[in-house]
């Protein structure tokens, strides 16, 4: 959620400054691209013991994908594409036991308007916006079973936890809803380079998990874990101009 507000105050900070030489910037045109980057999710623990359990962050993962845009004029743009989106459920136990499952796939399909504004020089500009992203599962809509047993640094065989619990997919469609900036660096006529920051947030739980942990001859502690496939996104990514025309004089 900081993340977001970040963003919002970047867009308010950019909105001070409107009509900074807005007249350089390219005339409209299409372009493809592709982006590539990191996410970071968060999982929310919705039943266990909290001394004992905490969500913890889905880790570093990698996305990945391709996008389509329009400029419309110096001042606006529009933009879709197609990411792989991946996500785990992670959670703690007793601080320093960290337990995980296999990602699920999902595919992510945004539409962002963005507004632009030149800074600092002819050939930087920077886009705050926000948008919408359709999301669906490429895991099947079922649950799997999963157990283990798990030691860690300053614990031996003797107090190794045994669990075991079911994961799956929840939701084959959601929605989600996102704040982005990115800088964008006009290598040529035809070529951009891009960095960017994205903040999804969820609107609806799309996957669970359920797990009971047996430590030696205490009761069975158990906990239930959901995600909504919200996140930080960020990233680089490269765009091919289509016929991009001449700039403004």
């Amino acid at each position: 959620m900081k993340h977001g507000y970040a963003l919002a105050g970047l867009l308010w900070w950019f909105s001070l400054s409107s009509g900074f030489c807005q007249n350089r910037l390219f005339r409209g045109h299409w372009y493809v691209g592709a982006d590539v980057g990191i996410l970071s999710s968060q999982t929310r623990m919705v039943a266990g013991e909290l001394q004992k359990y905490s969500s913890g962050g889905s880790g570093i993962m990698p996305i990945y994908g391709l996008k389509v845009g329009r400029i419309l004029n110096p001042y606006f743009s529009v933009e879709t594409g197609a990411y792989a989106l991946p996500l785990n459920l992670v959670y703690l136990y007793q601080t320093d036991r960290v337990i995980g499952t296999n990602s699920f796939r999902f595919l992510s399909i945004p539409i962002r308007a963005n507004w632009r504004v030149r800074v600092f020089h002819d050939k930087l500009e920077a886009h705050l916006g926000a948008g919408l992203q359709y999301v669906r599962s490429n895991t099947p809509y079922n649950f799997t079973k999963f157990s283990g047993l798990i030691t860690s640094r300053g614990h031996t065989w003797t107090d190794s936890l045994a669990y075991s619990g079911s994961v799956g997919v929840v939701r084959q469609h959601s929605i989600n809803a996102e704040l982005n900036a990115g800088i964008h660096w006009a290598l040529s006529r035809r070529w951009t380079l891009s960095m960017y920051a994205r903040q999804m947030f969820g609107m609806m739980n799309i996957a669970q998990m359920e797990v009971a942990i047996k430590n030696n001859q205490e009761p069975t502690d158990k906990a239930r874990f959901v995600s909504k496939g919200a996140g930080f996104t960020t990233g680089v990514g490269i765009r091919y101009n289509l016929a991009p025309k001449r700039r403004f004089n």
